[in-house]
């Protein structure tokens, strides 16, 4: 795998896909998590409780760990490896 050259504007744009379609079910699922525990607790109304609080902790990690495999992606990609 060879580093995108990001001064032509079709590289660019290329990669820029590339980066949006990677994990993105990942991305998703821990979006999805996050709404689910809000809407928990505003479904319940007695505030936040542990399932909310732990869906939230859930989908924040996921969400989390997403950008930092992307970006671990992107430093390997850029170096060419």
């Amino acid at each position: 795998m060879t580093a995108p050259n990001l001064k032509d504007p079709e590289e660019r744009a290329s990669y820029r896909r590339e980066l949006i379609r990677l994990y993105r079910p990942w991305r998703w699922l821990g979006l999805a998590i996050v709404c689910a525990g809000v809407a928990w607790v505003l479904i319940r109304g007695e505030g936040w409780d542990a399932i909310g609080i732990g869906l939230e902790i859930v989908g924040w990690a996921i969400l989390v760990a997403i950008i930092a495999l992307r970006t671990r992606y992107h430093r390997r990609r850029m170096r060419g490896a």
